[in-house]
């Protein structure tokens, strides 16, 4: 029998079957853009280098079946969409290869809720974006961001076919949408407030978080239609068990996450769930979820090797070689990490070995290389 292609080998371990072998796909684009000698700004900024680092990436360290979430050239965009712009790379005070991250501000206060589940959401989360982008206020600034979007995603989707061409599948490109607890939180609310207003004003969150659905679902819509991957990011980490207990989880957030993976599944869209921080406690929820439908991202903090006790018949599980292994653990230990998942994990099918998140841009080489190598071994 011939050996199978990326795409199909991923595919068959999402639908819970038995590759020819592990796929691997990992989130490389941080430590790819600094092993092939460019900024993180030029990563973010310039797909044309951003993919010529990538393939000396791949050229001296190993070949991947795939890419998981890719921020090569989203830069732009990642300045349009979000309410509050993220620190980026060369932008601002950010030095070209530092590292980017979201600005957490309250943008809107409590009293909102009830506006934004009595009026049309989009119009609030487009008053709360334009307040902190003055260049996009008014019709003409709306087109000139539409314009960005929908050029620099067409670009993208250039880049996307390059690779497939080359074997590399890109599993969720750059459709990234949250459920709305998620959304409210990292990008309307914070951190603080929103976990405030879990005890001052539930039932008004929970009746924005409802308003708030179809935007989100549109979001994820738009980008896999522009992108043309069927399939979709879910991320997910302020309503996990770091942060809350089952019966707040039952309450605000499993309902929403129910509700998208669903809608997603139903369409023949496969549900990428990366899920940061802690979900242990909460993994016998998602035997709700779509079967065969769903893949289980973890980031090394949930516990693994449970989640295949779980869900293994149940979901295809992804992960979890840990950033800070792959930074501070020699190869040996790397390798001997990924024999415990191929064998533990995988060996009965329903397991795609990737990076716990992302790979670290200042991550060793020759452990990335132990990571990419691993699934090559008898």
């Amino acid at each position: 029998m011939s050996p199978m292609t990326p795409m199909e080998r991923i595919e068959t371990a999402i639908r819970l079957g038995r590759p020819d072998r592990v796929p691997v796909v990992p989130i490389i684009d941080f430590f790819a853009a600094r092993y092939g000698g460019i900024t993180q700004h030029d990563m973010f900024f310039d797909l044309a280098k951003a993919d010529l680092a990538l393939e000396k990436t791949l050229r001296d360290l190993g070949p991947i079946d795939g890419q998981n979430l890719t921020y090569a050239g989203l830069g732009r965009i990642m300045q349009v969409i979000f309410p509050t712009p993220p620190q980026l790379p060369g932008v601002g005070d950010v030095p070209p290869d530092g590292q980017f991250q979201f600005v957490e501000r309250s943008v809107m206060g409590s009293e909102e809720y009830k506006r934004m589940a009595e009026s049309n959401p989009l119009r609030l989360l487009m008053e709360n974006i334009t307040k902190y982008h003055a260049e996009f206020r008014g019709p003409l600034g709306m087109a000139r961001a539409f314009r960005i979007i929908i050029s620099d995603t067409l670009k993208m989707r250039g880049s996307i076919k390059r690779w497939l061409r080359k074997g590399v599948v890109s599993t969720v490109a750059y459709n990234i949408t949250f459920t709305p607890m998620e959304y409210i939180s990292l990008f309307l609310r914070s951190l603080n407030d929103f976990v405030l207003d879990i005890f001052r004003h539930p039932e008004e969150l929970k009746a924005a978080a409802r308003a708030l659905m179809k935007p989100m679902i549109m979001q994820g819509m738009l980008m896999i239609r522009l992108s043309g991957v069927r399939a979709v990011f879910l991320g997910g980490n302020r309503t996990s068990a770091t942060f809350l207990n089952p019966s707040q989880f039952e309450e605000f957030a499993l309902p929403e996450w129910l509700e998208m993976s669903e809608h997603f599944a139903r369409r023949g869209i496969t549900v990428f769930l990366h899920l940061d921080s802690d979900w242990t406690p909460f993994l016998t929820y998602f035997k709700d979820f779509p079967r065969g439908k769903c893949v289980l991202c973890l980031d090394g903090t949930s516990d693994i090797f449970q989640a295949k006790e779980v869900l293994g018949d149940h979901m295809c599980i992804m992960g979890d070689v840990p950033a800070s292994l792959l930074k501070l653990g020699e190869p040996e230990e790397v390798d001997e990490y990924c024999h415990r998942l191929i064998t533990e994990i995988g060996s009965d099918g329903g397991f795609i070995l990737s990076s716990g998140c992302t790979v670290p841009p200042d991550a060793k080489p020759e452990n990335v290389k132990a990571m990419l190598q691993s699934v090559h071994k008898g």
